[in-house]
């Protein structure tokens, strides 16, 4: 994703997504003071915005589902990522979100 963030869709199909959780890369975890070096837990650059359900009739349920995020913009000086998983039931798929500097 472009350094200026904003909404994205990422389009799923399942039989119904059941969880979705965003880890983020070690340096992103920490909000650091620059003057004590003090450490906060950071809240974090991309959200789940929520997940989008449509429902077709098959012989097994199966939804064409999307997630949308909220990427905030970029303002450091180093590439950053996210893992995004989405659970269906037993199943889980994985996506990484890059988004440059």
């Amino acid at each position: 994703v472009s350094r200026d963030g904003g909404e994205l869709i990422i389009p799923v199909n399942t039989t119904g997504i059941d969880n979705v959780t965003i880890t983020h890369d070690n340096g992103d975890r920490w909000d650091i003071d620059p003057e004590t070096g003090d450490m906060t837990p950071a809240e974090g650059w991309i959200k789940l915005v929520k997940v989008i359900n449509n429902y077709e009739t098959r012989a097994l349920p199966q939804w064409t589902s999307g997630i949308q995020l909220y990427i905030e913009d970029n303002n450091s000086n180093y590439e950053r990522s996210a893992e995004i998983t989405v659970y269906s039931f037993t199943k889980q798929a994985k996506v990484t979100v890059r988004q440059g500097f």
